[in-house]
């Protein structure tokens, strides 16, 4: 039990290893722009109390040169930044061959969602993949206390990361053996061949993938910060541009 206290303690850390991350990253983005942005001369509109943006998603004069300093910031995060974070996540899946299932059967036993099995019924009738294939493997426990026997410590860990949400919802997959193997090995769906597909998730102690998470965890954790931030800023900087 105490390894998992250290677990939750972690998570704590975590979550405040991620808020400084996600602020040096947007950081070092205004950084960037701000770069971009000095050679430009704002003699172009000549109007009146006219200063230089201070962030590329202001809503500027249609006739202001600083606009092409916009257009410049959004074709920089569409194609630059986002091939860069694309390239680093290609970096950290092909780690993950590094290391091995443990058969300790927590994803096939305890599987959680904060959707419950309607609502993924629900969202594969209306396309989601991932929903889709989840619902067709995964068959829900009658109630959290029915989940529980199967993995204590983990049950307990999941609970306590969130404790927070209204609901979290416990699922099983039952083709799994009395030795943790799949006896549909060869027809196992997507999700279950590219388990784990990110290492950002809460694995157990027994998880042969718990050190790809070690290894990869700051710079995942980082990657996580770029996306937001670089989807936030294409969101931004786009209806800033729109006439």
């Amino acid at each position: 039990m105490q390894q998992y206290q250290n677990l939750i303690q972690n998570e704590e850390e975590k979550k405040s290893i991620y808020r400084n991350i996600f602020l040096n990253v947007n950081e070092a983005f205004l950084l960037k722009f701000n770069e971009a942005k000095r050679p430009l001369s704002c003699s172009k509109c000549r109007r009146e109390n006219c200063t230089p943006p201070k962030n590329p998603t202001e809503k500027l004069h249609k006739d202001c040169i600083y606009r092409f300093w916009q257009e410049h910031c959004l074709n920089k995060l569409e194609k630059e930044i986002s091939k860069s974070i694309y390239e680093k996540i290609q970096e950290i899946n092909a780690l993950k061959n590094k290391y091995h299932c443990n058969r300790c059967a927590a994803c096939c036993k305890l599987a959680s969602s904060e959707f419950s099995y309607e609502e993924l019924k629900q969202k594969a009738q209306k396309g989601d993949i991932f929903a889709k294939q989840f619902t067709s493997i995964f068959i829900p426990y009658k109630n959290k206390e029915d989940a529980r026997p199967f993995y204590p410590e983990f049950f307990d860990l999941l609970e306590s990361k969130y404790k927070n949400n209204d609901k979290i919802y416990f699922y099983y997959c039952p083709k799994l053996s009395k030795d943790n193997l799949c006896t549909d090995y060869e027809n196992r769906p997507d999700i279950c061949r590219d388990f784990p597909s990110n290492p950002l998730v809460i694995f157990p102690k027994d998880c042969g993938y718990r050190k790809w998470q070690d290894e990869v965890d700051v710079l995942a954790l980082t990657l996580h910060a770029m996306i937001k931030i670089t989807e936030f800023y294409k969101t931004k900087i786009a209806e800033a541009l729109q006439d």
